[in-house]
């Protein structure tokens, strides 16, 4: 071998050698049990946030020595890992400093929080890269934090998100990556029941109120941390539970993912983490991007028994995760074949619901299945498979283990409403005439798109009722309680001296709306996530942002900016959006199939508008023929302010759903407007229980978005009708501030 040759071998060798020793550390620190002179409500769900993702982290390969864990209380188990330390902040400084040093360029370095965070003002003195528009830093509080120090300007023993970010650049100068995970919130609230807020009031610490914001939030959206990038350096990714300002969760999850820490309402996991936790598990997710997305359609399906705020997602998200190149099987699970049944250990917990198509597996044999096979049975974590179809030369057995994966999600629709609970009522008086009126509206035969009556005062319904100053309001839990007449985010409300008949009548148009426009949205969720979208349709979104921040200025609708004004975003993922912002989506058509394309915009407050209002004569449908390369365009202002009221409109979580019909053989167009309504802003009596047929009874968009009553929807799938292939769609989220 001559002296050339042995020297490219040789630097190719040291090359693949340096890929093949990178390797990702990862630092979870689950802080749960505070010092008692903080005076801070202890956590539950943290111990369990830190032991699943140690789970699946181990499950991506990553080995056992390069994951450390500081927590307290953790199970002396096989099962859980074995906890450092505690989660005090020396000890989470001393582990970035350890990192810092045995950080290697390509290597991922996972730093995961789960606990209390705040807010607090910035402090001067502290140096900045990038300051803080709201004049607000965000901290989390290790378990040793104390109360705030007026002449340091900060809470002792707290990290602020300045500190954290010079931690994470300095390992990003060494060339490793970092993925930046925050299960935390950073404004003060209070406990509701079951459900908890990783939050702590700035005042019971001694923070002093900062002075009033003079930037818009609308502009963007942030986590916990702002880091300088710089050429050069490794990359980041951020994961927030929720936005600088928002209030993560925390809630039971008794039976996911056994064994846990606590038992029935004591097992506790973060609603963000558990979600993560989750699409981790699945396996389907090769880039930060993808598992965002994931997370982003689980949230919007609803299967967490509770709203939450949107999460925050930044960085380089087009990096591939750890140990998304390994050979697995994604999103599966091992059942037991008997008497044509296939028992699996998995549930609607894990997306095996009523209605799920499964694709069958035999086990150590992953090429192509074997069968294929529907759930007819689904609890939180077991389900039954059945109607199992073998496929062409495969043996048919009559026991055994198959592995099974999702192909094609069901559409489950639960929509739980609380009463008020009792502490609410001045006299008994009253009680009985809102238990009245509500057994009227939801008595047995009554039920709605599987709308049902829950528990008074259960804060994981998806609309909490109450009554205060002799109103009764109907409140998203995502949401706060607004009872401030004219105020942006004012909670609707009724009077409750209104005559009865009516009271009645208002309630259900508002728990209707409600719902209708949920199941909207989870349904395009549901179209959008599905497998390997080989339908064609392509869906594009850009958006313009007004260079004015007034957020009771009248938008100059006249004019759209120009393209070159604009910015892609991407769907499922929350986009920030304030008054005046200009949005434009466009549909395409790359298949041999015509289509039917609609889009519905729907605001915080259950209203769904088509777009646009123009396509109200056609059935607020468009055609998209097959190849033509031409787009369908829709565009719109997010618009904060009613001109004609004078009043704030809608904000808070909203979405706008494009809608893919594939032209049957009869050529008729659907007719969609049914599914407009207006907003609960003007509380406004809806239509009669219309369905929104489509084609006959047997179609599938009638049986996912029509069926206003009866319970047919809520095993339906989004598969193809028996006259041609499948729906198509996209869901798009905006997180709209004044």
């Amino acid at each position: 071998m001559n002296r050339l040759k042995w020297i490219v071998l040789t630097t190719a060798l040291l090359a693949f050698q340096s890929v093949a020793e990178a390797k990702t550390m990862a630092l979870l620190v689950g802080a749960a049990d505070y010092n008692a002179e903080s005076g801070i409500t202890d956590l539950l769900g943290p111990r369990n946030d830190v032991s699943i993702l140690w789970r699946a982290l181990r499950a991506r390969d990553v080995k056992q020595e390069d994951i450390t864990v500081l927590t307290d209380k953790l199970p002396l188990s096989a099962d859980f890992p074995v906890a450092k330390g505690l989660a005090e902040s020396a000890n989470i400084l001393a582990e970035f400093d350890r990192l810092t040093e045995i950080a290697q360029k390509g290597d991922t370095v996972l730093f995961y929080y789960s606990g209390h965070g705040v807010r607090q003002p910035d402090n001067p003195a502290e140096p900045e890269d990038e300051p803080e528009a709201d004049g607000m830093d965000q901290v989390i509080l290790p378990t040793d934090v104390g109360a705030y120090d007026p002449i340091k300007m900060t809470l002792k023993n707290a990290i602020i998100d300045d500190v954290l970010g010079r931690k994470i650049s300095v390992i990003r100068a060494k060339g490793a990556f970092v993925w930046a995970v925050i299960d935390a919130c950073h404004s003060g609230t209070v406990t509701r029941g079951d459900t908890i807020t990783r939050s702590v009031d700035p005042a019971s610490l001694g923070i002093p109120a900062a002075a009033p914001a003079q930037a818009s939030r609308s502009a963007t959206r942030e986590g916990t941390m702002k880091v300088k990038s710089v050429v050069g350096d490794g990359g980041l990714v951020g994961f927030y539970a929720v936005e600088s300002y928002d209030q993560a969760i925390e809630r039971p999850f008794p039976g996911y993912n056994l064994p846990m820490v606590g038992e029935a309402a004591d097992q506790r996991m973060g609603v963000f983490t558990y979600l993560l936790h989750r699409a981790l598990t699945r396996n389907t997710a090769s880039t930060y991007r993808d598992l965002a997305q994931e997370i982003m359609s689980e949230l919007n399906m609803d299967h967490t028994g509770g709203k939450v705020p949107p999460p925050v997602f930044d960085g380089e998200l087009d990096n591939p995760i750890p140990g998304s190149g390994a050979d697995r099987l994604p999103n599966s699970a091992n059942g037991l074949l008997a008497a044509g049944q296939l028992t699996l250990p998995v549930g609607s917990l894990h997306g095996y619901d009523v209605g799920a198509k499964l694709a069958l597996y035999a086990v150590g044999t992953l090429d192509k299945p074997v069968a294929h096979a529907e759930v007819t049975n689904a609890t939180a974590v077991t389900s039954v498979a059945e109607n199992i179809a073998w496929a062409e030369g495969a043996k048919a057995l009559d026991r055994g283990t198959l592995a099974a994966v999702v192909i094609e999600p069901a559409i489950s629709f639960r929509f739980i409403v609380s009463p008020p609970p009792v502490s609410d009522f001045a006299d008994a008086a009253s009680n009985e005439l809102v238990a009245s009126r509500l057994g009227d509206v939801f008595k047995d035969g009554a039920d709605t798109i599987g709308i049902e009556l829950g528990e008074p005062g259960n804060p994981d319904a998806d609309v909490l009722l109450r009554v205060k100053d002799s109103r009764i309001w109907i409140i998203r839990p995502d949401k706060p309680w607004t009872t401030t007449a004219g105020a942006y985010n004012e909670t609707p409300s009724i009077d409750l001296n209104k005559n009865p008949d009516k009271l009645s009548a208002e309630i259900k148009n508002a728990v209707w709306s409600l719902a209708r426009a949920a199941k909207l949205v989870r349904v395009a969720s549901a179209l959008g996530a599905s497998a390997a979208d080989d339908k064609g349709i392509s869906i594009k979104a850009s958006m313009a942002r007004s260079p004015s921040r007034n957020a009771k200025a009248a938008c100059d609708t006249k004019s759209a900016p120009a393209a070159a004004q604009a910015s892609p975003f991407d769907p499922q993922l929350p986009a920030a959006a304030g008054n005046c912002d200009f949005v434009s989506i466009e549909a395409t058509n790359d298949s041999d199939q015509d289509y039917y394309v609609a889009g519905f915009y729907v605001d915080a407050l259950g209203g769904v508008a088509a777009i646009p209002s123009s396509v109200s004569r056609t059935g607020c449908v468009r055609p998209l023929p097959a190849g033509t390369g031409k787009a369908l365009s829709f565009k719109f202002w997010i618009d904060t302010w009613d001109e004609k009221t004078g009043k704030p409109s809608t904000i808070g979580a909203e979405n706008f759903v494009v809608l893919a019909i594939p032209k049957d053989k009869t050529g008729a167009p659907p007719r969609l407007c049914a599914l407009t309504q207006p907003t609960l802003a003007a509380m406004q009596q809806t239509r009669g229980a219309e369905v929104a047929a489509t084609r006959g009874q047997k179609s599938k968009l009638a049986t996912l978005l029509g069926a206003v009553e009866g319970n047919a929807t809520r095993g339906a799938s989004a598969a193809p009708d028996e006259d041609g292939p499948a729906m198509s769609g996209g869901l798009f989220v905006f997180d709209v501030k004044p």
